[in-house]
């Protein structure tokens, strides 16, 4: 029989209802016993029915103090992530992190010499890892289908949306390049699959009523020579997803739509020279015809809920999960780049509340 692990989330907020909701569905591995939250109307008002006979309390230090806590969910603003998780480890719990995992590489090395000395201990929820259109297309890229990858593009939209809440202010660490900047940087990272060479950006404020970014480009090089584009827009029309373009076809997502166009697999790319002299009146390659195949791709039926599952096998079981820490620092550490090469800047006013002690 499966030991179940005794789970509180410290932050009664938006996303608390995401975690409570995947959390209880595996019953077998994990039961949800706490929760706390420094507002005390989210505790008798807001709180997720997955999480409404839990014991409540008014802070992650009296929550620790629960005799059969094993597990804390920190979902709180981002500057509270690795102190609290420090905290959480420090009582001898499990932390599980909400991204942004770190607010800068320095604070991301306190992680990771923790996790070193409380193995099995912190986790991450890059849970954007397991999205069903991310792992197809790596399937893909491994087949051949599309030969060598060349190019990457990664593209999501939040709407065109005058957004006002805490996640749009650089005091909390907050702006889309923070919020969701480290899903498709790791999914980015994932792709190259070695280091990272070379970085161009671009971050802009556009419509958000916070003084945190809303708009960014993202250029890396690998150094495999592959170069993946990561872009978040205030776009009013949903576009592509994920382009994957390799020497003999490419790969496009579209929402939960995967399609490819590539060469014919029998089809062999002879040598061939280039002619100096005057060519028919057509473009293109006039002594070969290339034929090529269009296909559509069932999508696995994997949810992102699934990094619950490898959570417990690595805390439990000691089977290593797929989200490494060492993965998490270079996405910081892209972030941090990124700030710093756009002229954006580390934000000041976070800075200042962080020096400030808040």
């Amino acid at each position: 029989m499966n030991k179940k692990l005794k789970v509180g989330i410290v932050g009664i907020g938006r996303i608390c209802s995401s975690h409570a909701e995947e959390i209880a569905s595996f019953p077998d591995l994990f039961e949800l016993v706490a929760c706390a939250d420094h507002v005390p109307e989210r505790l008798t008002r807001e709180v997720p029915p997955q999480l409404e006979k839990c014991a409540k309390y008014d802070s992650l230090e009296a929550m620790l103090k629960h005799p059969e806590l094993d597990m804390v969910v920190i979902a709180t603003r981002n500057p509270d992530h690795v102190p609290m998780a420090l905290q959480i480890v420090a009582a001898g719990k499990i932390a599980v992190v909400e991204k942004p995992v770190a607010t800068s590489v320095a604070e991301m090395q306190l992680l990771l010499d923790a996790a070193k000395a409380h193995p099995h201990k912190i986790f991450l929820r890059h849970n954007r890892r397991f999205e069903a259109g991310f792992i197809k297309a790596q399937q893909l890229i491994k087949s051949g289908i599309i030969g060598d990858v060349q190019y990457i593009r990664i593209s999501r939209s939040v709407g065109f949306v005058r957004r006002n809440d805490w996640m749009t202010m650089t005091e909390f660490y907050g702006g889309l390049l923070t919020n969701w900047g480290p899903h498709l940087i790791d999914q980015a990272l994932r792709f190259l699959d070695c280091e990272v060479v070379d970085l161009w950006a671009d971050v802009r404020r556009v419509l958000s009523i916070g003084d945190g970014d809303d708009c960014f480009k993202i250029l890396l090089k690998g150094a495999n020579g592959i170069v993946a584009e990561v872009e978040m827009m205030p776009n009013t029309m949903h576009g592509r997803d994920l382009e994957i373009i390799g020497n003999r076809g490419t790969i496009v997502l579209c929402g939960n739509k995967l399609t490819a166009k590539y060469l014919d697999p029998v089809t062999e790319l002879k040598e061939l020279k280039p002619h100096p002299e005057n060519p028919p009146k057509a473009y293109g390659n006039f002594d070969e015809k290339l034929y090529f195949i269009s296909s559509e791709f069932d999508l696995p039926d994997v949810k992102m809920s699934i990094l619950w599952k490898y959570l417990y096998d690595d805390a439990v079981n000691g089977i290593p999960t797929p989200v490494k820490l060492e993965q998490a620092m270079e996405t910081v550490r892209v972030t941090a780049q990124v700030f710093e090469k756009t002229g954006f800047g580390t934000p000041e006013k976070f800075l200042a509340a962080k020096n400030a002690g808040k």
